[in-house]
C-alpha cells in the first residue's frame, strides 16, 4: 500500500479545505452487523500504516462512508444559500422515485490506499448514484462532476504511510467472519468533507460536517 493523498481537481487537496460530497452513512441501531464487521478489523489494521475510519462503541458509527459522488466544482465555502437550495431540491427530485433497499458489504480487502468493503450487489446503489450524478448536472452543471468515483465501496481506512498488503489480507480473509454485513440505504447525506494533513506523520485526516439530509422515495423526512 501507497500513503493515501487526497484529490480534488486533478491536484494535490489543499489542507484543511471542504468539498461537498453525497455520503451514504452507516447507522448504530440499522447497520449492526455492518458495524461489528468494522469494529472486527481493527485490531489487525493495527500493525500497518493505516488511519482507521472505524466505529466506536454505542451510536459512533466513526467515519465509515460509502462515496456516492463529489461536487469539484468549487470549494464549499464558495457554496451560497441559494445554490445549496438548488442542490437539495434537485437531489430530492431525483431521488424521490428510489424506493429505499438493502444491499451488502464486504468482504474486507487492503488495497494501495487502505482497506475498504465492496458494495455488493451494487445494481441499486448505482442507481442512486446515477440519480445522483443527474441532480448535481442540473444544479451545478457538468464541471462539478470531475472525477471518477471507481466501484462503490465502504473505506476501513487510508494509509498514511507504505507497506505490503499481502499479509493483513491473508489476516483479514482467515480471521475475519462473518465476512459480509447487510447495509440499509434510506438517505443520503450532503456534507462539506475536509482532509487536513497531518504535520506529525504526513498523512491525511478526515473530517465533516452536515449539510442536509435526502431521504430516498418512501423515506420519513
Amino acid at each position: 500500500m501507497e500513503q493515501f493523498v487526497p484529490r480534488f481537481q486533478g491536484r494535490m487537496w489543499t489542507s484543511g479545505t471542504a468539498v461537498l460530497h453525497v455520503y451514504v452513512l452507516p447507522r448504530a441501531g440499522v447497520d449492526d452487523e455492518l458495524l461489528s464487521l468494522a469494529r472486527s478489523c481493527g485490531p489487525l489494521m493495527e500493525e500497518y500504516p493505516i488511519d482507521p475510519q472505524l466505529p466506536g462503541s454505542g451510536d459512533d458509527a466513526g467515519l465509515l462512508h460509502l462515496t456516492v459522488e463529489m461536487l469539484a466544482d468549487a470549494p464549499a465555502e464558495e457554496y451560497d444559500e441559494s445554490a445549496l437550495r438548488q442542490l437539495v431540491e434537485a437531489l430530492t427530485a431525483e431521488l424521490a422515485d428510489i424506493p429505499p433497499f438493502t444491499t451488502e458489504v464486504g468482504p474486507p480487502m487492503a488495497n494501495v490506499a487502505g482497506a475498504v468493503l465492496d458494495v455488493w450487489p451494487e445494481a441499486e446503489a448505482e442507481v442512486v448514484r446515477e440519480a445522483t450524478r443527474t441532480a448535481i448536472r442540473k444544479a451545478r452543471g457538468e464541471t462539478a462532476l470531475q472525477h471518477a468515483g471507481g466501484r462503490l465501496h465502504i473505506s476501513l481506512g487510508y494509509a498514511d504511510g507504505t507497506g505490503s498488503s499481502d499479509r493483513l489480507n491473508s489476516r483479514l480473509r482467515n480471521e475475519v467472519v462473518p465476512r459480509r454485513a447487510p447495509l440499509f440505504v434510506d438517505r443520503v447525506h450532503l456534507l462539506a468533507v475536509a482532509w487536513t494533513q497531518d504535520e506529525g506523520s504526513g498523512g491525511w485526516r478526515m473530517s465533516w460536517d452536515s449539510v442536509a439530509e435526502i431521504p430516498l422515495g418512501g423515506s420519513p423526512r
